[in-house]
């Protein structure tokens, strides 16, 4: 599975969203997560087009205003989505990934400054670990770290 993650700080720029897509066919990207995209409202449209095709499935964490925002992106043909989660902070998907199928959960994080916000994540993610049962786990996201 190829994951790549960006921290785009907005998705308003039409060259950004081009270099985006660009960078997921040269790449063969097969999972994508995109952190601080300062959008509200995520569109099939916007989707599509920052994939390069409609072999997409994707789930989003809006915005609080003009901060934050998540984005996960995957190819539709090579898996199917079991389920998603969110949280403060995260967006999470299980999959049944690849022709065998495998169960693989990819959270895609984007972490406030403070040390209490992260310490409320990583308990929240935890706990997730420990409930959604058995699976191949990948964390990616900006960590402010």
């Amino acid at each position: 599975m190829i994951v790549s993650s960006f921290n785009v700080r907005g998705l308003g720029g039409v060259l950004k969203r081009s270099r985006i897509r660009q960078l997921v066919h040269i790449n063969k990207i097969e999972f994508l997560a995109i952190q601080e995209t300062k959008l509200e409202v995520i569109s099939e449209s916007l989707c599509y087009s920052l994939w390069g095709s409609s072999d997409c499935d994707w789930v989003f964490l809006p915005s609080e205003g003009r901060s934050g925002g998540i984005l996960s992106i995957w190819r539709k043909s090579q898996n199917s989505l079991v389920f998603s989660f969110v949280g403060d902070g995260f967006v999470g998907v299980c999959l049944e990934w690849g022709v065998l199928k495998s169960i693989c959960f990819v959270i895609n994080v984007y972490s406030k400054c403070d040390i209490s916000s992260k310490r409320r994540l990583w308990n929240n993610l935890l706990n997730c670990k420990r409930g959604l049962g058995v699976g191949r786990w990948c964390v990616v996201g900006d960590f402010n770290a």
